[in-house]
């Protein structure tokens, strides 16, 4: 492949130098011939605003306050549904399964 500088790292380094600060992309080549044996990409690291070893100590003398980060639905935490049950006995139903019975009836004496 041809300019694989032009037509793919040239792209690459375009579109993430706005994530990665002073990215750089170095081709390392074998040593016979002129293949490329691997892609090394170099940037600047990421700089921390607390350091691990030293752990911010501004809130230390204040209380805290617990956030519930739970997503709990409103509809559950408040309840204010009920269900509506139908009643029992619907008339219409009970018209149309006697007429099923006496069709299957009729189907399984055949």
């Amino acid at each position: 492949m041809n300019d694989i500088t032009k037509r793919v790292l040239k792209p690459i380094i375009n579109e993430l130098s706005s994530i990665f600060n002073n990215l750089n992309i170095n081709k390392i080549k074998a040593k016979k011939g002129r293949k490329i044996e691997w892609l090394e990409f170099t940037f600047d690291a990421e700089k921390r605003l607390h350091n691990k070893r030293q752990p911010q100590r501004t809130n230390v003398g204040k209380q805290r306050q617990y956030i519930s980060r739970e997503k709990t639905p409103r509809w559950l935490e408040e309840r204010t549904y009920e269900k509506n049950l139908k009643s029992e006995y619907d008339p219409q139903l009970e018209k149309e399964r006697k007429a099923f019975l006496k069709q299957l009836q009729l189907d399984w004496e055949d």
